[in-house]
């Protein structure tokens, strides 16, 4: 289970390094259009300053795969970012021991193993459409009319796009405008049908220097009830 959805987890941490988003302002009032254009000015300049602070740390990600509702496998991984601006992961825990079991067993397990593998590598290829956002999605959508702007009872800043990348899929940006700082990213979409429906949700945390990065991820596969969760730990910066 753990090789099989490990390229999946590297989705997660490609949101610390989410780039700037170009928004355009469709028929909003005056008054919205100047909002829209300081909030987004705000996480562009955010995120910039994230991408090159967050370079100089390294940081411990705790893996938990969980198939209805029963935790299959966890994990540990050192993290870090490599000359290419990729991060580089070390497994660090020891791998799960292998079960014995029949050769009959054997194959049966191996055919599902197989299946979901197959399953969770089009689940994270979906969520790169939304991770980093598209400006040109983000555009269209605002063109259309399935763009808003409001705040919560938080009163943080969220910005919602409808039919962002695909036709009834949802994904929410969440902002503190007191710290200019985002507080979450969550996407509702599915596969090939909505019976197929895969989310992420994503929480942020600032580090003692106020650098902004990816706290904890969720990324749940409903139609096959799988969950898989991130918390990402440990920041430590080069040369302290």
């Amino acid at each position: 289970m753990t090789s099989s959805l490990r390229h999946i987890l590297g989705v997660f941490t490609a949101l610390a390094l989410a780039g700037g988003l170009a928004l355009a302002q469709g028929d909003a009032s005056p008054d919205k259009k100047e909002l829209l254009q300081q909030k987004v000015a705000a996480i562009k300049e955010s995120i910039a300053q994230n991408q090159a602070s967050l370079r100089q740390y390294s940081w411990t990600a705790h893996t938990e795969i969980s198939v209805k509702g029963e935790v299959k496998n966890e994990k540990d991984e050192s993290c870090k970012y490599g000359p290419d601006g990729k991060v580089v992961k070390t497994l660090t825990s020891a791998p799960p021991p292998e079960k014995q079991m029949g050769r009959a067993k054997k194959r049966i397990v191996e055919k599902k193993v197989g299946e979901m593998k197959e399953y969770m590598e089009r689940a994270g290829a979906l969520i790169q459409h939304y991770v980093p956002p598209s400006p040109e999605n983000l555009t269209a959508a605002l063109k259309a009319g399935k763009a808003d702007l409001s705040r919560n009872e938080a009163q943080a800043v969220q910005l919602q796009f409808k039919d962002y990348y695909k036709t009834g899929d949802v994904m929410t940006l969440e902002f503190d405008p007191g710290t200019k700082k985002l507080r979450k990213l969550s996407v509702d979409s599915f596969l090939d049908e909505e019976k197929d429906k895969v989310s992420l949700d994503v929480e942020f945390q600032s580090l003692p220097d106020g650098t902004n990065h990816v706290a904890d991820t969720l990324l749940r596969a409903d139609a096959k009830q799988i969950t898989v969760k991130v918390q990402n730990l440990d920041y430590k910066k080069a040369g302290s």
